[in-house]
C-alpha cells in the first residue's frame, strides 16, 4: 500500500486532465440539458461519449505511464502522453464502455427478474419518492406513510442492488488495466481479467478490492457530512480527486505486478 501512496504523491499531476475533464464535462451537461431539440440532445450524447472515450484513453497511458515510473527525474512528464494515449486507446476504450454498458444492462435486468420473483414490488409511486427525495423532512414522511411490508420489501432491494453494484464492479475490477496491459480486444481483455480474479490470486485480489471498498465508503461518507460548509465540502472534493487517482494507481500497479507470469503461455497478446 505504501508504494500506491508513493507513485500517487508522485505523479499528482495525474489530477490535472482528471479535474478539467470533471470541470468541462460538468459544465458540457448543464448546457447541454438546456437544449429541448430531441437530435440535438442525442448529437450532444454523442459528443459526450467521444469526449469520455478521449479521457479514459489518455489518462489511462498517464495511469501506466506512472506504474510503470517511466519519468522519475520529472514525474510531470507522463502528461505528454495524453496525446498518444489516445492514439492508441480509443478503439479498446470505446469496445470497453460499450460491453460494460452491455453486461449491466443485462445483468441488472436478471437482478430486477430475481427480485421480482423473490422480493415482489413494493408498490411506491416513483413520482412520490422522486418528490419526497428533494429534502430530508419530505422523505420522512413519505417512509412514516408506508406500511412495514413496503419497508421490509425497500430494505430487500437496496440490499439486492448493493450486492450486484459490488458483484459486477469485482468482476471488472481489472478489465481497464487488462486493456492498456495486456490486451486491446475488449472481449479478451475481459476473458483476462476475470480468469486472473479467480485464480490462485482471489484472496489477494479480494482484499485489495475490500480495502478500497472500505476506503471508498469512508471517503464518500465524509464527503456527505462535511457536505453543508463551503470549505470543508471544497476539501473533501480534492480528496475525492486524490482518492480516484490512488484507486487507478493501485489497481494499474497491482495488476502490472503480479499478472505477467500468470498470462504467459497463454494464447493472448501479453504485456511482459
Amino acid at each position: 500500500m505504501k508504494k500506491f501512496f508513493e507513485l500517487t504523491n508522485k505523479y499528482i499531476v495525474l489530477a490535472t486532465p482528471l479535474i478539467l475533464f470533471s470541470l468541462l464535462s460538468s459544465i458540457y451537461m448543464a448546457v447541454m440539458l438546456q437544449g429541448k431539440n430531441p437530435i440535438g440532445v442525442v448529437f450532444a450524447l454523442i459528443i459526450l461519449f467521444l469526449m469520455s472515450m478521449v479521457f479514459i484513453a489518455g489518462w489511462g497511458q498517464m495511469v501506466k505511464s506512472a506504474v510503470k515510473d517511466e519519468s522519475p527525474d520529472n514525474p510531470n512528464m507522463i502528461i505528454k502522453g495524453f496525446a498518444s494515449g489516445v492514439g492508441e486507446y480509443f478503439l479498446p476504450a470505446c469496445g470497453f464502455v460499450i460491453l460494460a454498458g452491455v453486461i449491466n444492462f443485462l445483468f441488472f435486468g436478471f437482478l430486477l427478474a430475481l427480485g421480482m420473483h423473490f422480493i415482489g414490488d413494493a408498490g411506491i409511486n416513483m413520482a412520490e419518492l422522486s418528490r419526497a427525495m428533494a429534502n430530508q423532512t419530505a422523505l420522512k414522511a413519505f417512509l412514516v406513510g408506508l406500511s412495514a411490508e413496503q419497508l421490509v420489501k425497500i430494505n430487500l432491494w437496496n440490499m439486492l442492488i448493493m450486492s450486484g453494484m459490488i458483484i459486477i464492479s469485482f468482476l471488472m475490477f481489472f478489465y481497464i488495466p487488462s486493456l492498456f496491459f495486456s490486451t486491446k480486444n475488449p472481449f479478451k481483455g475481459l476473458y483476462i481479467s476475470i480468469r486472473y480474479i479467480f485464480s490462485k490470486n482471489f484472496f489477494n485480489v479480494l482484499g485489495l478490492f475490500l480495502l478500497i471498498f472500505i476506503a471508498n465508503f469512508i471517503v464518500s461518507l465524509s464527503s456527505a457530512i462535511f457536505a453543508g460548509n463551503m470549505v470543508t465540502n471544497f476539501v473533501m472534493t480534492l480528496v475525492n480527486f486524490y482518492f480516484i487517482c490512488w484507486v487507478s494507481v493501485a489497481v494499474f500497479y497491482y495488476y502490472d505486478r503480479h499478472t505477467a507470469k500468470f498470462l504467459i503461455g497463454n494464447n493472448v497478446d501479453t504485456y511482459i
